[in-house]
Parts: structure tokens; C-alpha cells; sequence
């Protein structure tokens, strides 16, 4: 597997750990919602970052993997999480 085809996966991986994250702030600790999506945006550029220098990857580029995804399955799962716990 090339290492731009694990970073998309990782991606993956990390945006339902950051969407776990996210709901827990925000159902238990009662953070507002606009501050839990700042902190999610904000796990995405950090992990991105991280996963450009650990897989050697042109951080320009490791930023542009997987950003759909991460996105796409980060909110998904965030909003069926959030209004499971909240019914």
C-alpha cells in the first residue's frame, strides 16, 4: 500500500475518533456546537500535519488527502452519534 493510499485510511480512522470526540464535548461537557466544530476542524489540520511527518509525505500534499472523507464521515458520524444520545 502506498503511502498515500494509508494516510486516506487513516484519515478514515481518526475523523470517527475526532467525531466520538466532538459528541462527547458536547453531550457531557455541554460545549456549544460551533466551538466542537472549530475543535474537529482543528484535529483534522493537526492530525493531517502529524501523519504528513510520520508517513513522509509533502505536508502540502498529506493536507489534501483524504479531505472529503474525513469530512464526509467525520460530520456523519458526529450527527448519528449526537442524536442517538440526545433522544
Amino acid at each position: 500500500m502506498k503511502a498515500s493510499e494509508l494516510m486516506y485510511w487513516l484519515k478514515v480512522g481518526v475523523s470517527i475518533i475526532a467525531a466520538v470526540l466532538c459528541v462527547i464535548l458536547q453531550v457531557y461537557v455541554k460545549l456549544d456546537g460551533s466551538m466542537v466544530f472549530l475543535l474537529g476542524s482543528a484535529f483534522y489540520i493537526v492530525s493531517s500535519d502529524s501523519l504528513s511527518n510520520y508517513l513522509k509525505l509533502e505536508k502540502g500534499h498529506g493536507i489534501k488527502i483524504g479531505i472529503g472523507a474525513y469530512i464526509f464521515t467525520w460530520i456523519m458520524v458526529w450527527t448519528i452519534l449526537y442524536t442517538y444520545l440526545r433522544v
